[in-house]
C-alpha cells in the first residue's frame, strides 16, 4: 500500500484543502468537539440524530490526519444489513450494486473538496477503502482511520468482529441513530456496547444536536406513533 508521505500529489492536495478548512469554521461547538475527539481517541461513539453532520465531521477529522500524516489511509464499514442482502437479486455489476452504500462517504468527502476522480486514484493506491462487516474477518486495522457508519444495524456479534480489528493506533468514528434501524433483527446491543468501550481511557462519546437539513426533515423527525 502507498502511503500517504510517499504520494507528494495528494499531499499537496490534502495539505491545502480550503473547503476542509471553510467547512470546519462552520461546524458548531458539539461537531468541533467530535472531530477532536476523534483526533484524540482510538474510539469515539456519536450516536446523533440525523443531518447533524456525523460522517461529514467524522470524515473531515480524519482527512486532517490523513494530511499530517498520523495515520496511513481511511477505511469506510458498513453492516451488510437486510437490504443489502438483497441485492444479488437486482441487476448491475457488484461495484454499482455496493455503490449506493458508499454514498454518505463519498458526499463527505465531495463537501470537503475531493472531487470523484480524485477519490477514485486515492482508492487505486488504498489511501481511501470501503468495505462491508463481511470482509473483516482475519484483517488487521493497523494507523488508519475508520469510520463505521449505520452502526444501529450491527448485532453483538458484527460488534465484536469489527471492534476486535481494531489496534492501539487506529482512530475510529462509530456512528448512527437507533431511530432508523434497516436490521429487522437488530437491537439495543450496539448502544451499550459503544458506550462501554467510550467510557474507557481509550474512547469518548460525543454528541450532535442539530440537524441541518432544514425544517421539513427536523418535522419528520419528531414523528412518533403511539401504540
Amino acid at each position: 500500500m502507498k502511503s500517504y508521505s510517499e504520494d507528494k500529489d495528494y499531499a499537496l492536495a490534502l495539505k491545502n484543502s480550503k473547503d476542509r478548512d471553510r467547512m470546519y469554521s462552520h461546524f458548531d461547538e458539539h461537531q468541533k468537539d467530535f472531530f477532536k475527539s476523534i483526533k484524540e481517541n482510538t474510539f469515539t461513539y456519536c450516536e446523533s440524530t440525523t443531518g447533524s453532520g456525523k460522517t461529514t465531521v467524522a470524515t473531515a477529522a480524519l482527512l486532517d490526519m490523513l494530511a499530517n500524516g498520523e495515520i496511513n489511509n481511511i477505511v469506510y464499514v458498513r453492516v451488510a444489513d437486510d437490504r443489502m442482502q438483497s441485492l444479488g437479486y437486482y441487476p448491475g455489476t457488484m461495484e454499482e450494486k455496493m455503490s449506493p452504500y458508499w454514498e454518505p462517504f463519498y458526499e463527505a468527502l465531495e463537501t470537503l473538496g475531493l472531487q470523484r476522480e480524485t477519490v477514485r486514484a486515492m482508492e487505486m493506491v488504498g489511501l481511501l477503502r470501503e468495505t462491508l462487516d463481511i470482509n473483516l474477518r482475519g484483517v488487521n486495522l493497523e494507523k488508519c482511520g475508520i469510520i463505521f457508519d449505520e452502526v444501529q444495524n450491527a448485532n453483538l456479534d458484527t460488534l465484536r468482529l469489527i471492534f476486535t480489528r481494531f489496534h492501539d493506533d487506529v482512530h475510529a468514528a462509530v456512528v448512527g441513530d437507533g431511530r432508523q434501524k434497516d436490521q429487522k433483527k437488530s437491537s439495543g446491543v450496539f448502544r451499550a456496547y459503544c458506550e462501554y468501550l467510550a467510557d474507557s481511557s481509550m474512547g469518548n462519546k460525543c454528541e450532535l444536536v442539530h440537524n441541518y437539513r432544514g425544517k421539513f426533515s427536523r418535522l419528520a423527525e419528531g414523528f412518533e406513533l403511539d401504540v
